[in-house]
């Protein structure tokens, strides 16, 4: 059977089934997919904007990178939360990647009841013209928020990288709804 011929076949048993085209039949329910991703690994960051003048900002842990040419990385930023519509309306941010050594500014920053207290130590370079940096970052980029993608829950931006900074030390990992630090495995 040529490839053709049995995509043919699937879609047709898919039709008859009921099924809607590329959908899974059960797809998990919320909480299962949560718990899942939670044991997904990844380095934290803190986006942040200047929303009429006062900076706003948020972790997020979904931060990638995209393209080399153009430098672009993208991240994703649920409806939900407070810094959402300031980034809409933002044209540039700030991104920092927190090191191992920034477990407070992240816990500040994931935190919804630890707003006020966003931005006020003397580790932030706070601009009128610039989007804000963590001064101890990993790595800091600035940019252009080019594209705002609908994604369900989510949106998904992302920024063309105008600045690059960044620095040796180790990064900050949240994993199974914690904060870790890195550390090396041995290989007999």
């Amino acid at each position: 059977m040529t490839q053709q011929t049995a995509l043919a076949q699937t879609a047709r048993l898919s039709r008859a089934s009921g099924a809607k085209p590329n959908q899974p039949h059960d797809a998990p329910d919320a909480e299962s997919f949560r718990k899942a991703m939670a044991r997904l690994a990844g380095g934290v960051a803190i986006v942040a904007c200047l929303d009429r003048g006062a900076p706003r900002g948020l972790l997020v842990s979904s931060l990638t990178s995209l393209s080399v040419e153009p430098p672009r990385v993208l991240f994703c930023v649920g409806k939900a939360a407070a810094s959402h519509d300031p980034l809409v309306r933002a044209d540039r941010c700030g991104l920092s990647v927190l090191s191992d050594r920034d477990s407070e500014e992240a816990h500040r920053f994931s935190k919804a009841d630890r707003v006020a207290e966003r931005f006020d130590s003397a580790n932030w370079r706070l601009r009128p013209d610039a989007p804000p940096l963590h001064a101890g970052a990993l790595i800091g980029l600035t940019g252009v928020i080019s594209q705002r993608i609908d994604a369900g829950t989510h949106s998904v931006f992302i920024l063309d990288v105008e600045t690059i900074e960044s620095r040796e030390a180790g990064p900050l990992i949240y994993f199974d709804r914690a904060f870790r630090a890195l550390g090396l495995v041995s290989v007999p």
